[in-house]
């Protein structure tokens, strides 16, 4: 049996295969390895241990793609906690960026783009990242993911740069006003998924030429920023994986064809690709 695992930072899709049967598959909370504590780390993990344990004894291979997953160090740790899922299996972590393009792209060559809560790219190639553009995370970077739409979303209402309607809309939407807004910012715990929550109002809201210009505008960023960096944008096959890219799917393609991108393909989750090449690979 193994066990896969592909966790991002709002949440770990997990699916326990056997040959080409899928024997079990569940969500728990994500983990970020570069956010969150080991007390943390291990609690989650329990509960997904919790809800394997009628196959544990027959779990032979652990294969954990996560977000902050990519150095050594991270990989040792979250190692140490899998181990409490199964003691006797072999256990692989990797970042949630490999993850991503082995679901994409299994075999073959691309350039694969992660646009969820977070966001980052990568040059893929005989399975192995060959180079990738340094995440700077929410603070620096993570440009089109869920954290920066949300940020802009707040950012420009909090600046006054939202139209009359729409800011009577963000009002009666969140019940607050920019003071109280302004203090639940400073006092989150978690600025990242403070500032991520405010992309399901550009979600819900992208009729509105205003929020389709600015989601437009945050896809031009990660464009810019993260994609035509690569020479092998001009020849090479370009995927998309994550919730952000599915659900603005439209605007990604209209941001993509102004940069002459072809999109090769775009995925919500990558845990199908994943099932589906672990079914055919050792």
């Amino acid at each position: 049996m193994k066990l896969i695992a592909d966790s991002g930072a709002t949440s770990i899709d997990w699916c326990l295969i056997d040959g080409n049967q899928v024997l079990k598959q569940f969500k728990t909370q994500g983990i970020n390895a570069n956010y969150l504590s080991e007390e943390e780390i291990q609690t989650i993990i329990s509960q997904a241990s919790s809800l394997l344990d009628l196959y544990k004894a027959k779990i032979k291979v652990i294969h954990f793609f996560g977000a902050g997953c990519a150095k050594s160090i991270k990989q040792e740790m979250m190692c140490r906690h899998l181990k409490t899922i199964s003691q006797n299996a072999a256990i692989f972590v990797e970042g949630d960026t490999l993850g991503a393009a082995i679901s994409i792209f299994g075999e073959d060559k691309g350039i694969c783009c992660i646009l969820g809560t977070g966001s980052n790219t990568c040059i893929y190639e005989q399975k192995k990242i060959k180079k990738s553009i340094l995440s700077l995370g929410y603070i620096f970077g993570d440009e089109g993911s869920g954290t920066y739409i949300g940020k802009m979303i707040l950012k420009n209402f909090l600046k006054n740069k939202f139209p009359v309607d729409l800011e009577e809309t963000f009002f009666q939407t969140y019940q607050k006003n920019k003071s109280e807004i302004i203090t639940d910012l400073y006092a989150a715990q978690k600025t990242n998924a403070y500032f991520s929550q405010f992309s399901h109002f550009a979600s819900e809201h992208i009729e509105h030429p205003y929020i389709n210009e600015l989601v437009k505008e945050c896809f031009r960023t990660f464009f810019n920023e993260q994609v035509l960096p690569f020479e092998e944008h001009k020849t090479w096959p370009i995927g998309f994986v994550g919730s952000i890219a599915k659900v603005f799917e439209k605007q990604l393609y209209i941001v993509a064809e102004e940069y002459h991108i072809h999109i090769y393909k775009i995925i919500q989750n990558p845990i199908i690709g994943l099932i589906e090449y672990y079914q055919q690979h050792e």
